[in-house]
């Protein structure tokens, strides 16, 4: 089968509904043959009045002309390192600093079930130094003796949440996450930190995370910490495979980090220099801190993909073909 017409990305208002969303638009027959390739150039006459190039060529599934993206499988040495972070359903599982303070009150080991939380908006601006309560491995009843404070304000605002759900699993184990990412534990256990990216931003970033924060759905993880790796996925060779393999979101039609389709079939570089290494783990530690250093003190900012060490990013002219 081959696409005979497509226009991969095409703005669409729905006038009596208000609804704006983006579709595509294909046209398929039998066999091998080229095809019209229609872009959007110009929608800011949307939706009456669209302009368009056109191009003429094998259209691969992606609705791409050119390298076949979407045909790239994953890699072997790249399973099991890239995870989505956990899913809470459930809002009274995220504290405050000073709902800490008050919660933990004299039971010292219900601190062991209260960790830092981020979610893609404390990436990319100011952190909300948000706290989660994690009780993943306990029983109901182990919840109850060992975090007392804890379960009882779950108890109260998670659980009459949770027992609205279709889900069973969501009613009786409502103490729980609805996804816990068992796997992503394991593969975190003996980092000391890990990297991380929100899973949909106009502006493709990654940076340390101390292992001990838990990432919220919307997040990325790499289960990695050699600075080495967090270079090269910031390097402009990933972000352009990036954006080339994974998706977008809505009416924005920002980019849409699939770890599935955007990591796990990226090849990373083998046999690079240990000089050269060691300055990309430098030059990546650099942007990390100087990132998280203006994030810090400018609320209004967000993203920060411009500053960088080298260039306008951390720009890394790769020695491997």
């Amino acid at each position: 089968v081959s696409l005979l017409f497509a226009i991969p990305n095409h703005p669409w208002v729905d006038e009596k509904d208000g609804a704006a969303v983006r579709i595509a638009m294909t046209v398929a027959a039998p066999g091998k043959a080229a095809g019209q390739h229609w872009s959007v150039a110009d929608e800011s006459g949307a939706p009456d009045h669209l302009v368009y190039t056109e191009r003429v060529g094998q259209i691969s599934a992606d609705l791409r002309i050119g390298a076949d993206v979407a045909s790239a499988t994953a890699l072997r040495s790249n399973s099991d390192l890239s995870f989505r972070g956990v899913t809470l359903i459930g809002g009274g599982f995220i504290l405050s600093e000073a709902d800490v303070a008050t919660l933990v009150g004299e039971f010292v080991e219900q601190r062991l079930f209260v960790k830092p939380y981020v979610n893609g908006r404390d990436l990319v601006a100011k952190s909300r130094n948000a706290f989660v309560i994690d009780l993943y491995g306990l029983s109901e009843g182990d919840a109850r003796s060992r975090a007392p404070d804890l379960y009882q304000h779950l108890a109260n605002t998670v659980r009459p949440f949770r027992a609205q759900s279709k889900r069973r699993s969501y009613v009786e184990n409502w103490w729980y996450f609805a996804e816990a990412r068992s796997e992503m534990r394991r593969a975190l256990r003996n980092l000391s930190d890990y990297f991380a990216t929100t899973q949909t931003a106009k502006h493709r970033t990654f940076q340390r995370v101390s292992a001990a924060t838990l990432p919220d759905q919307q997040v990325i993880v790499f289960a990695l910490d050699d600075l080495f790796l967090m270079g090269v996925l910031s390097s402009r060779i990933h972000v352009v495979w990036a954006l080339a393999a994974g998706g977008r979101l809505g009416v924005g039609d920002d980019p849409r980090y699939n770890n599935s389709r955007c990591f796990e079939t990226f090849a990373f570089p083998a046999d690079v220099p240990e000089p050269l290494k060691a300055k990309i783990r430098s030059e990546a530690e650099a942007l990390d801190a100087l990132r998280k250093r203006v994030l810090e003190s400018h609320e209004d900012l967000t993203g920060l993909s411009g500053i960088s060490c080298v260039g306008g990013r951390l720009n890394i002219r790769p020695p491997w073909p």
